[in-house]
């Protein structure tokens, strides 16, 4: 095959391709050199038979590549046919490689989404799914995704990113955000008479646009639980209408962060911005992590807030009246220690949340001590008392 992809290669650069007679030749040439390949190609198309995707596509390039049968029919395009004796040559020595057919990955991905592996609304990237099926080319995810459309248990958009047919995520972003921030008020993140977080800092902390959160703002407005006024910070009320925890002292928050991080797990700087860096990009792409790997994820984070929360709390004996850099240390507590949501859109939305939340506080504790080396471990450190409060 590789001789004869060669060839065609040759033979292209010396067409004559200046008369009719002349073209007739260079058809020839091609014809001859693909030929041979037509018998092995449709034996490809018939061990092919789960996957319809696949056939079709067989059934096309031998067609494309086959000399017409009628004498009445119209010759093909000199580059055209080129073109299509290549690919066929390609596809015969992709189809020669080991690994799982396209019918194979299918039947792979069809049970993962079953099992609820790939929720609905989900994204499946080829070259994901290349990698836990061990395909060795995207190609036959692609014609395997094909497929799974066919069968409506997938969409493919114009752009070519597939997710599985339905959604499962909230489509009311504004109300589920301010169903989260009604739990930090009821947790006693931020009490009665107290000033939540600016919008745009509360946005990137949330993972979600301005409008959205604005909206959610609104909502709880609303429902008296904030009061808002123009060009001035949103207040929580000072009578909101269910019951709300008193603060937790910052020092038993740091000691319950420490109680759920891993410890044995040393982490350096550029181990925690990679984890904050893909959980925002899980959420922000809207692609679901592998069970396993959300659980590492979210034990690093954990991890990481409890060792850089009770770094940046000694510098809070300093400064006092911090009550931003308090707040954020009692939100990513907060975050890190709830009781994890069933939904699998909602748990990554909370973890990107999460990851944020570290990031935040990573940039707090740099503030304060100065860029740390990327490769050093950061160890916790339990806060003495004094107790906040």
């Amino acid at each position: 095959m590789r001789t004869s992809l060669t060839s065609l290669r040759r033979a292209a650069t010396q067409f004559t391709g200046q008369t009719i007679a002349g073209i007739d030749r260079d058809r020839e040439t091609i014809w001859k050199t693909v030929e041979p390949w037509l018998p092995l190609a449709e034996q490809r198309m018939g061990e092919a038979e789960r996957s319809p995707s696949h056939q079709t596509h067989w059934r096309a390039m031998i067609s494309a590549a086959r000399r017409p049968s009628g004498t009445c029919l119209p010759r093909p395009d000199l580059v055209a046919l080129v073109s299509a004796a290549r690919r066929l040559l390609h596809a015969l020595m992709e189809a020669e490689r080991p690994g799982p057919s396209a019918g194979d990955i299918a039947d792979r991905v069809r049970h993962a989404i079953s099992s609820g592996t790939y929720p609905p609304g989900s994204l499946l990237a080829a070259t994901r799914i290349a990698t836990e099926t061990g395909a060795p080319t995207v190609e036959r995810v692609d014609l395997a995704l094909q497929d799974l459309q066919r069968e409506g248990l997938i969409t493919i958009s114009p752009s070519k990113r597939a997710r599985v047919a339905g959604s499962s995520m909230p489509e009311d972003r504004p109300q589920q955000i301010a169903t989260w921030l009604r739990f930090l008020i009821q947790s006693g993140v931020y009490p009665p008479n107290s000033a939540l977080t600016p919008v745009q800092p509360l946005a990137r902390s949330l993972v979600s646009s301005t409008p959205d959160v604005s909206r959610a703002l609104r909502l709880l407005a609303d429902q008296q639980v904030l009061i808002t006024e123009r060009g001035r910070r949103t207040l929580v009320h000072p009578s909101p209408p269910f019951s709300v925890a008193a603060p937790t002292s910052l020092d038993d928050l740091i000691l319950e962060l420490n109680r759920h991080a891993r410890p044995r797990l040393q982490l350096t700087g550029k181990d925690i911005l990679a984890a904050c860096s893909q959980t925002h990009t899980s959420w922000s792409s809207r692609t679901l992590p592998d069970p396993g790997k959300a659980h590492d994820l979210s034990g690093t984070l954990v991890t990481a807030g409890a060792h850089l929360a009770s770094q940046a709390i000694r510098n809070l004996h300093e400064h006092p009246r911090d009550r931003d850099a308090r707040t954020t240390i009692r939100r990513l507590a907060a975050t890190a220690l709830a009781e994890q949501p069933s939904n699998r859109w909602e748990q990554t939305w909370r973890a990107a949340c999460l990851g944020a939340l570290v990031r935040e506080v990573y940039d707090l504790h740099a503030a304060n001590t100065g860029r740390p080396d990327p490769q050093r471990p950061i160890h916790p450190s339990v806060p003495a008392h004094p107790r906040f409060a």
